[in-house]
C-alpha cells in the first residue's frame, strides 16, 4: 500500500503486479507484524518445489548467467535477484502425468 509505488494503493487490483512485475514485494510482512504462517507456507513451497524437480526436468529457454554479480538484477541490492530467464518443464515421466491429469477433477465452489 505504498503510494511512492502505486498510483491507487488502496484499491484491491491483483492484476497490478502484471503491470509492474518489479514492484518490491514482501509476501510474510515485516517485523512483529510478520505472517503467523510464514513458516508453514514456507515449508509447503518447498515441498511444491521438491515436486516440482522430482517430476520435471527443467530446459533453460535462453541463457543464464549464473554470476554472483553480472547475473545479478540489481547488484547493489542486499538479495541476489537474478535477470530474468526462460526455462520448459518437461515430464520426466509423461504416462504418469497424463494419469494424474486425467485423475484431476475440478471442484467448483
Amino acid at each position: 500500500m505504498d503510494d511512492a509505488v502505486w498510483t491507487d494503493p488502496e484499491i484491491f487490483r491483483p492484476e497490478r503486479w502484471l503491470e509492474q512485475p518489479e514492484a518490491p514485494m514482501f509476501t510474510y510482512g515485516l517485523g512483529y507484524r510478520m505472517c503467523a504462517g510464514s513458516m508453514l507456507a514456507n515449508r509447503e513451497l518447498y515441498l511444491v518445489f521438491m515436486r516440482l524437480l522430482n517430476a520435471f526436468e527443467m530446459v533453460k529457454g535462453s541463457d543464464v548467467d549464473a554470476h554472483p554479480i553480472s547475473g545479478n538484477s540489481d547488484p547493489t541490492s542486499l538479495v541476489a535477484m537474478p535477470e530474468r530467464y526462460e526455462v520448459r518443464f518437461v515430464p520426466r515421466n509423461l504416462a504418469a502425468l497424463e494419469r494424474e491429469l486425467g485423475d484431476f477433477k475440478l471442484v467448483e465452489l
